[in-house]
């Protein structure tokens, strides 16, 4: 079976549903419970990002949206009974396949973290939309379950790993899915970069935090984040921010394909699209996320 899910780019992408101001207004007190444990220093991560995005200072995974919704679901409707959630900043991914469930409530559904603070927002969001999941907290790349899974989802993922372990990443993924399961991502490449470690240089720090002070003013209120707080709390995600660079759309590529997998999707996102980006990451003119649709070969028992 092939799909593209361009091709069905007419078709109604599932409502969303997630509840960004709920996952802020508790993001500060589930990262001080929970980060910073087993030498992860994540506190700032957990902290920040969820009320950045409820600020609206960034959208991901948001614009994205027109290819994750889209491809989930039709996976979902292909039979697909079983999704793994790969690494999880907050319950933003989890919220997507949740919102491409329609009626359906068989599936097994997992959520991996390193970090139990994104586990506990996802099994906040799991009892909002009245679904079962299964929380894991360990390294994907020590991850083995006794059954396989039809999906695993991500967003913007590969960039925590150093090259050797993206080959290790992609290689697990390939064993943890069932013959003909996929991985649905989206993930930053940054043309005429070279540095292994991007960073935010301080105007781009400046310029986000600025961005979420003045939301905050307009309503931070509804989020318990004060203006000052909200300086402070994008100020540490500029700071600590680093993620391992990601050159090209060929070195996706040739992750996948090395790995085993067979690309259905490979693709960046529209104009429209990329000027909806408000990135999470620092600024570089040529940089998008590329959609990726990549499919272990054989054939399915759905």
């Amino acid at each position: 079976m092939n799909r593209n899910p361009a091709e069905s780019a007419g078709a109604a992408l599932p409502e969303l549903r997630e509840d960004l101001d709920a996952a802020a207004r508790v993001a500060r007190d589930l990262a001080e419970r929970y980060c910073n444990r087993d030498e992860l220093e994540c506190r700032w991560y957990h902290a920040s990002w969820p009320v950045l995005r409820a600020l609206g200072a960034v959208n991901s995974p948001g614009s994205d949206d027109d290819f994750l919704l889209r491809a989930i679901a039709a996976e979902i409707a292909d039979g697909a009974r079983s999704i793994l959630v790969s690494g999880a900043a907050d319950a933003g991914m989890l919220a997507r396949v949740s919102s491409c469930l329609g009626d359906r409530r068989d599936l097994r559904i997992t959520v991996l973290d390193r970090c139990r603070t994104p586990l506990e927002h996802s099994l906040l969001h799991a009892r909002r939309c009245g679904i079962e999941i299964d929380v894991v907290q360990t390294n994907i790349l020590d991850y083995a379950p006794s059954a396989r899974y039809d999906i695993i989802c991500t967003h913007s993922f590969l960039t925590f790993f150093p090259a050797a372990d993206r080959q290790r990443l992609a290689a697990r993924w390939l064993d943890l899915l069932n013959p003909a399961g996929c991985v649905i991502t989206a993930q930053r490449v940054r043309p005429g970069e070279s540095e292994e470690i991007t960073r935010f240089p301080p105007e781009d720090t400046r310029k986000l935090a600025d961005a979420a002070e003045a939301r905050a003013m307009e309503r931070g209120a509804t989020i318990g984040v004060d203006a000052v707080s909200a300086r402070a709390l994008a100020e540490a995600y500029g700071i600590h921010h680093h993620t391992h660079l990601i050159a090209s759309a060929q070195s996706l590529e040739r992750l996948f394909v090395e790995a085993g997998f067979e690309l259905e999707e490979l693709a960046p996102p529209s104009a429209e699209r990329r000027r909806m980006d408000l990135s999470g990451a620092p600024s570089n003119a040529e940089s998008c996320r590329w959609r990726i649709l990549a499919r272990r070969p054989g054939r399915s028992s759905r």
